[in-house]
């Protein structure tokens, strides 16, 4: 029989390092039916939460939920733009997913942030990130995301070389007591099948990161200053030509850092958007050197490109807790 289990609600780690990304961002935009499993019929043997309220449990995508009774299994649950999740289960008051409620599932593999970018690209500003402990592991908490017609606190638990579990308490606005609920259930999630992992970030890799970040913006803010002014085709190619070497000595000093476990794949994304800017730049470099516009106009896109995918990997990091808090 289950016995449950009395525990605090998520206790966030004070995140207190902060990488220096603002200088270099500007202008940023922003399944299967889960079986339950319920004590047996006539058993009487239903567990009993802090609140008196009996309890069961449902399993999801690598988690087991221990929720209220009042609480049931729903059908289906809002669509949320952006958050495609495979192996889905979705709780709610009464049954009813129309108004608030819990939905967890797989998130897809292989994006470097436990946020999938085209999620990121709906949120208005970049997601502050706290890691929270649960019962018996960690996870990402991204609170009141806004850009939505509810209240939505999405949880993201890294599953290295899988898609990441995600979870999303959301309701509408009048009912607040359903999405402290759910914080609740969040909270008591006994991960399956994978060991926990430590997610707080680590200062000395913050502080070597921010180091690396803000040398690279003590150049390549004055070269954009510069570029801006509408200088000639030989300033143009002095300018590109010092940008490409100094995102390559950037690349080549990121590399030889150890991230923490949980930093790898961000850490990844940006040497690889390093070395494309240097690609754009160097190209761009080359154009204003053969003078002709025709080619410039292409290699100027190129730059804004690639400068783009460098904020999107810096991103990355702040989605991690690698941020301003």
């Amino acid at each position: 029989m289950y016995r449950s289990r009395h525990i605090l609600p998520p206790v966030v780690i004070p995140i207190l390092v902060v990488v220096a990304i603002a200088g270099y961002i500007l202008g940023i935009h922003r399944a299967p039916a889960a079986s339950v499993v319920a004590p047996a019929a006539g058993s009487g043997s239903a567990s009993v939460g802090a609140s008196g309220e009996g309890t069961r449990i449902a399993s999801g995508a690598g988690i087991l939920l221990e929720y209220p009774m009042s609480w049931q299994p729903a059908g289906s649950a809002p669509a949320i733009p952006g958050l495609t999740l495979t192996h889905t289960l979705a709780l709610a008051p009464g049954g009813d997913s129309a108004h608030a409620g819990v939905l967890s599932g797989q998130l897809p593999a292989g994006e470097p942030a436990p946020l999938p970018a085209a999620f990121v690209a709906l949120v208005h500003g970049i997601p502050h990130t706290e890691v929270v402990s649960l019962l018996n592991t960690q996870a990402y908490r991204y609170r009141g995301l806004t850009g939505y017609d509810r209240t939505l606190d999405l949880y993201v638990i890294p599953n290295p070389g899988n898609g990441p579990t995600a979870l999303v308490c959301y309701a509408s606005k009048e009912l607040s007591a359903d999405l402290a609920q759910c914080e609740q259930i969040v909270a008591k999630l006994t991960l399956v099948g994978q060991s926990p992992e430590d997610l707080s970030p680590d200062a000395g890799y913050a502080r070597q990161l921010a180091t690396l970040i803000g040398t690279l913006d003590g150049e390549r803010l004055p070269v954009r200053r510069e570029m801006s002014l509408g200088k000639g085709p030989a300033a143009v190619h002095s300018l590109a030509t010092a940008m490409a070497a100094r995102l390559a000595t950037t690349a080549a000093s990121l590399v030889l850092l150890e991230p923490p476990l949980p930093a790898g794949a961000a850490q990844a994304a940006l040497a690889a958007a390093l070395l494309q800017a240097r690609a754009a730049y160097t190209g761009l470099a080359a154009a204003a050197a053969g003078g002709n516009p025709v080619d410039y106009e292409p290699a100027e896109l190129r730059v804004e490109q690639a400068e783009a995918g460098v904020n999107g990997a810096l991103e990355g990091f702040a989605l991690i807790g690698y941020g301003p808090t």
